[in-house]
């Protein structure tokens, strides 16, 4: 059992939601989600879709470069 299904809070600063989503700290570059934490990052469902809506262009650019 992981810390999301134990009932770990959200990691986003003055966010107390319980956490939907384990993420790596790397993955919030060019987000604007202040995170309070270590190495792993935990996300509410409200700060996880913020995060996918503000990496969407990155992932894509991502997705070209490899497709060639």
């Amino acid at each position: 059992m992981g810390k999301v299904s134990k009932g770990i809070n959200c990691s986003a600063k003055g966010c107390s939601e319980s956490a939907v989503k384990s993420l790596s700290k790397n993955k919030l570059v060019g987000s604007d989600i202040e995170i309070v934490g270590e190495r792993r990052i935990y996300l509410c469902k409200n700060h996880y879709k913020e995060l996918k809506k503000s990496s969407k262009k990155e992932d894509d650019i991502e997705r070209i470069r490899w497709k060639g």
